[in-house]
């Protein structure tokens, strides 16, 4: 006699059952611990874009990096030196930027191509 064994994924947040192809499991990490949760993908957008905004602030510390090569690719702003005079001419030009933490990509490149 044969015996199969199938597995279901069932939505954690809804108790509902996850057919094929209409939900996932997604991982995330906050304050330090790492989780996993089943969803469907109507749950899996209400996620996204509850944790959107604040995901768009934030700096990503590890982990995957979308659309970078891994080998070191990585550009250095220069120094402090060299950003104090990124914000003081960024200043001068009208632009808004915050006197500490990242200078945004595109005024760094401004900057260089002045």
């Amino acid at each position: 006699m044969a015996k199969q064994t199938f597995t279901q994924l069932v939505d954690d947040f809804t108790g509902e059952p996850i057919e094929d192809g209409t939900g996932r499991t997604v991982r995330f990490a906050f304050d330090g611990a790492e989780y996993e949760i089943d969803l469907s993908n109507e749950n899996i957008e209400e996620l996204s874009s509850t944790l959107e905004r604040y995901v768009r602030a934030s700096r990503r510390v590890s982990g995957r990096s979308r659309g970078r090569a891994s080998s070191g690719s990585r550009r250095s702003s220069g120094g402090s030196s060299e950003t104090a005079a990124i914000r003081e001419w960024a200043e001068s030009q009208g632009l808004k930027v915050a006197s500490r933490g990242r200078i945004p990509a595109d005024i760094v490149e401004r900057y260089k191509n002045r």
